[in-house]
């Protein structure tokens, strides 16, 4: 520890002790604080509806398909355009139940332990008004984050994973939303498995 951090603790102090303070509240005070602060009415919440998705790698044109739960289409409300997005990103690559019945005899799995491939879209507006931290007290520029995730697979059969992502990365509608808020937006693609 050098004399300038020495020379800054007189002035960080109270932030200290509010930090130490979290560090010794039981994970029910911590939740209180965070309920305290936390605006439910801008958390993102997305509707689901019943679909279908088929897992990459299965060839043929006789795909198979296992139950999930899709972003349900004409969403409203605190994330209703991140989700909207994503919708329209994986269209393609998921099936609604009205698809899945108009197919002739598909080939359907139930599976409840599968784990889908999954696109994180998060969209980050820089915050403009000054809040408290729950953690230290001090003010900040909170920015507003809305996060929606969803399963997606193949498009067509046989379609690799990482070919898949390319084509969503490449898409118009992938690089507006990355490019909003000054690039700040983000996206994680989770593999299957």
């Amino acid at each position: 520890m050098g004399f300038r951090d020495l020379n800054r603790y007189p002035a960080q102090k109270a932030r200290y002790d509010k930090y130490k303070e979290w560090l010794d509240a039981t994970p029910a005070q911590r939740q209180a604080k965070f309920a305290a602060i936390t605006d439910e009415t801008k958390r993102a919440r997305a509707e689901r509806e019943d679909g279908y998705i088929s897992p990459f790698g299965t060839a043929g044109t006789t795909k198979i398909y296992l139950p999930a739960q899709l972003i349900k289409s004409g969403q409203t409300g605190q994330g209703s355009g991140v989700a909207n997005i994503l919708l329209t990103l994986l269209a393609s690559r998921t099936t609604t139940a009205t698809e899945f019945g108009a197919l002739t005899t598909p080939i359907k799995i139930d599976t409840k332990k599968f784990k889908f491939a999954k696109l994180t879209l998060t969209l980050v507006v820089p915050g403009t008004v000054k809040k408290a931290s729950r953690i230290t007290g001090a003010e900040y520029k909170k920015p507003d984050v809305d996060s929606v995730t969803s399963p997606f697979g193949q498009g067509t059969g046989g379609e690799a994973y990482d070919a898949a992502v390319t084509a969503i990365e490449q898409t118009t509608e992938y690089v507006t939303f990355i490019e909003g808020n000054g690039g700040k937006n983000r996206a994680r693609f989770t593999p299957e498995g």
